[in-house]
């Protein structure tokens, strides 16, 4: 709320902007059959002008050419080419390299959105749901019941069905783009 009241935005591609909601309404479907509500979506946003400057300050500039793929990033292992056990995770992460300001890695990093050229300030922004483990009980369908009683039916209540819930999510989060 403290986003929005502050007029912020987040400045991707509506390109970018479809993925992520593509992305994200597969999630909120699952947390649905699940009988979930209550989560939220955690907002990090990188500043990259920021954190390049914050490195030069800090002398950590290195001069050697680091060979780039057409997307910016260093080139690394294959998606997927070290499975999900724990000693692959560990492989992979050892073999990367410390990536720089505005880098980010889209095996790792899912939720992570680059600003679009032409926004106000050039970030990066990180998102995931979180607060996932409310379920729609017999305890929250009372919490509903009385809560639509004291504040009437059509009050703003926090406590509602998964669906409604989700739906009530989705349009909030597609209103936070630019």
């Amino acid at each position: 709320m403290d986003f929005r009241n502050n007029m912020q935005k987040v400045y991707v591609t509506d390109e970018e902007k479809e993925k992520f909601m593509e992305k994200l309404n597969r999630d909120v479907e699952f947390l649905v059959k699940l009988k979930i509500m209550g989560y939220s979506l955690l907002l990090g946003i990188h500043d990259i002008g920021r954190a390049e400057r914050d490195e030069e300050e800090s002398g950590e500039v290195s001069n050697e050419e680091e060979p780039e793929s057409e997307n910016g990033l260093a080139p690394g292992p294959a998606v997927g080419s070290y499975g999900t056990s724990p000693e692959g995770i560990a492989g992979y992460m050892s073999s990367c390299k410390p990536l720089g300001p505005g880098e980010f890695d889209p095996y790792v990093d899912v939720y992570a959105l680059r600003s679009c050229p032409g926004a106000p300030q050039r970030e990066v922004y990180f998102m995931g749901l979180i607060d996932v483990l409310t379920q729609y009980d017999t305890k929250k369908k009372a919490a509903h019941a009385a809560k639509t009683v004291k504040h009437g039916a059509g009050a703003e209540i926090s406590t509602v069905h998964p669906e409604q819930y989700a739906k009530r999510f989705r349009d909030f989060i597609s209103n936070i783009f630019a």
